[in-house]
């Protein structure tokens, strides 16, 4: 099938730059107009349906960026890609808040390589490219091992709508393929991110949220004292904190690059959301700056992103039509990889030796010992590197494994209504088009119909795809529709308000030391509202204040379960003095009493009114005075080599 050709609109005052981008446009075989002013291109607009405007910034009349918006504004169904382009204003702050602005799909710098032109105006054909959808082509990446860098920038820059979820997965390769450009985030709220990469180098990240956490991560870190962060705070000639530090000689050049990259880091754990967003990628050449995030660091973070913001119930979504798929290592695995040595892949144990050939995620959650948010989460990284791939689509091997299968969907289902039936089909759907659609791809999950209908794998099947159908049925009555999304919001809000006064009084039952009730306070606070902030190190909090008088066997459970809860902490919750009080009620329980001091002492340093952590910390100084001869007075010291034995 030959090529699709666009319908384009320059609009370029510069008639020899103009002219020279329409001859080469029309020479590939578009349909082209040049327009020299703006009141021309939005005449010719209005009476052809164009596919890409190429706009210089700098016209006469108004700036290219005021004529995008005012044409978006009076022509909102209007459907174009815009391609930006100026010789002027090319500093690195303007072109990334251009792009934003403009949702452009690149900034060109002039003078620029027609070749690049080309590129942003090459398209598929129409048909196939409406049956294809953008997010399903980026998840088949995990079933074919062989995608070049080429086509996956292709699927990048296809991709208009995804779930914040998605971004870790689109960070990874857009630093894979050593893209040069911006993202750029648009949340349903209105707020505009920007993300700019470098030849595979993150070099800047513009969020909304300007939390710096510097003083912070500089005592958490030991790159600072306690007393240094504060002089620096309260420096008269109000020098940035990073600079007084370093021009005082309290803190290396090299450790404060550390610090802003992870800075960086809690900026875009910020941007993965629990909701639908709008991205476009504009191509664009993009300084190389310092600090930055590369291939290697970006390894540990979308490890800390994808065990501490990714949902387990997310998770479950996206891989519900590939449970039962055959889990094997790709080509660029290595044993030595460094990913491999990454917590949630040890915190399971043998998994790499048991993807042999035949494991599946069904099989994987089978084993004794393999909490299933960690299987989901670490399946999840080793795809996200690229270190394995489904191999091939496995069908169900017999009526019982088949049976075992609708089992876990039916546990999913059961007790739902017709709207959650749906709103549970779509989450795992990879498909944009109708519910009959989503029915469709959901009904493939089940398998083929049991031939034996009156067996209890027949019976289960054709409940659930009646239930299915129904439910379809319901949510397209769109008044109702209406209705239960109301409801459903109106009952997550109350939930959220629920689960944040449970949470004060879990609070309070961990400063009485009251841990077994605040285990149980804390396990209701999930259930409604699984996002509460600080959830896991409150959960930690209470499980190794019961592990402090447990016996030996149930204390050893609990520090597994704690070490698991801690790596599901967001980064941006490890800078408050709680997490370095849990850490170290973790390490006293481990028998690290020197690392558990550490960990307590910084907590103090952080909040001195924090009153658990000091009395913590008071009670490891007074075991450790027992403990140590320095401490001691003369006359023990000396009465205890006369002691009877």
């Amino acid at each position: 099938m030959s090529e699709a050709k666009s319908k384009i609109l320059i609009l370029e005052d510069d008639e020899s730059v103009g002219l020279a981008l329409k001859e080469i446009l029309s020479r590939a075989g578009h349909s082209v107009h040049l327009a020299t002013r703006p009141d021309d291109a939005s005449a010719h607009l209005l009476s052809n349906n164009i596919e890409f405007i190429f706009c210089d910034c700098l016209l006469p009349q108004m700036t290219g960026l005021d004529f995008i918006e005012r044409t978006r504004q009076n022509n909102p169904n209007m459907r174009f890609k815009v391609i930006l382009m100026s010789g002027v204003y090319t500093d690195k702050s303007f072109i990334q808040e251009a792009t934003q602005k403009a949702q452009a799909l690149a900034f060109l710098r002039k003078p620029f390589e027609m070749d690049q032109v080309l590129k942003l105006v090459k398209k598929e054909d129409t048909s196939k490219r409406e049956e294809s959808n953008a997010r399903k082509l980026l998840y088949q990446m995990f079933q074919n091992p062989k995608v070049t860098n080429r086509q996956k920038r292709k699927v990048i820059e296809s991709i208009e709508e995804v779930s914040g979820f998605d971004l870790p997965f689109l960070y990874s390769l857009l630093v894979e393929t050593k893209s040069s450009g911006y993202l750029n985030i648009y949340n349903s709220d209105g707020s505009v991110s920007g993300i700019s990469f470098c030849n595979g180098n993150i070099v800047g990240v513009d969020v909304d949220d300007k939390t710096t956490f510097l003083g912070e991560m500089l005592i958490q870190s030991g790159y600072a004292t306690p007393a240094d962060v504060q002089h620096a705070l309260r420096d008269k000639n109000n020098r940035r904190i990073g600079n007084y530090l370093i021009q005082n000689n309290q803190l290396s050049p090299h450790a404060f690059d550390v610090i802003l990259m992870e800075q960086m880091n809690i900026r875009l754990v910020r941007t993965i959301v629990d909701e639908k967003i709008r991205v476009n990628f504009a191509s664009a050449e993009v300084e190389m700056t310092n600090p930055s995030i590369d291939a290697d660091a970006l390894s540990a973070y979308l490890h800390d992103w994808i065990a501490s913001k990714l949902s387990l119930t997310w998770l479950k979504s996206l891989y519900r039509m590939w449970t039962g798929d055959v889990i094997a290592k790709s080509p660029t695995f290595t044993d030595d990889h460094p990913a491999l040595n990454m917590s949630m892949i040890r915190s399971l144990d043998g998994l790499l030796s048991k993807i042999d050939g035949d494991m599946t995620i069904m099989r994987l959650l089978d084993i004794k010992g393999y909490s299933e948010t960690a299987v989901y989460k670490a399946i999840h990284f080793l795809l996200t590197k690229g270190l394995i791939v489904f191999a091939q689509k496995a069908a169900f091997e017999s009526p019982e494994v088949q049976l075992k299968a609708l089992k876990k969907i039916w546990a999913d289902l059961e007790g739902k209504n017709g709207f959650e039936i749906v709103s549970y089909m779509e989450s795992g759907s990879m498909s944009s088009g109708s519910l009959e659609s989503v029915l469709e791809e959901f009904l493939t999950l089940l398998g083929p119909e049991p031939e034996d209908g009156k067996s209890e794998v027949a019976t289960l099947w054709t409940r659930i795809k009646k239930d299915a159908e129904d439910a379809i049925l319901i949510a397209q009555d769109s008044n109702k529709a209406s209705q239960f999304r109301q409801e459903a919001q109106r009952s997550e809000a109350e939930n959220k308000l629920k689960a944040a006064s449970m949470m004060e009084d879990a609070k309070k039952a961990l400063q009485y030391m009251q841990y077994p009730k605040a285990i149980t306070m804390v396990g209701e606070i999930a259930k409604l509202n699984s996002t509460q902030a600080q959830l896991y190190l409150y959960s930690s909090w209470a499980k190794l204040g019961v592990a402090g008088t447990a016996d030996a066997t149930r204390r050893i459970a609990l520090i597994k379960e704690v070490e698991l809860e801690v790596m599901q902490v967001p980064p941006d919750e490890r800078y408050d003095a709680l997490y370095p009080f849990v850490m170290g009620l973790l390490q006293k329980n481990r028998g690290d009493m020197v690392g558990a001091r550490k960990q307590i002492e910084k907590a103090v340093a952080m909040d001195p009114s924090f009153m658990p952590a000091r009395r913590e910390l008071s009670t490891l100084s007074a075991a450790n005075k027992k403990q140590d001869v320095f401490n001691m007075d003369l006359k023990e010291v000396i009465g205890g080599f006369f002691k009877k034995k």
